[in-house]
């Protein structure tokens, strides 16, 4: 989210911005848990996950969270865990 606030144009990081329920089912379960290698292969992509996927859905999400939340500064943004980002942005409805 930062470099797409920071830098709009620079594409460093793909964003994919389709919502692909084959690989969102690989990751949900381990959403909670604090496996350092699964964690790594969803941020990066890898074991079945395409390139940079965790960085794609992680975008996303935070930009579900925005969109419902507009007036929020980056600071304040900044400080919300990541589960409340998660449930208030309402991400799950993406995949219904």
């Amino acid at each position: 989210m930062f470099e797409k606030l920071v830098y709009p144009d620079v594409t460093a990081t793909i964003v994919n911005y389709n919502y692909n329920k084959d690989y969102w089912e690989q990751i949900e379960p381990y959403l909670y848990e604090a496996d350092i290698n699964r964690a790594y292969e969803i941020t990066l992509g890898g074991n079945g996950l395409p390139n940079s996927y965790g960085y794609s859905e992680g975008y996303k999400m935070l930009k579900s969270y925005l969109d419902k939340h507009p007036g929020l500064s980056v600071e304040e943004w900044t400080s919300i865990s990541g589960k409340v980002i998660y449930e208030e942005g309402r991400y799950m409805d993406y995949y219904q």
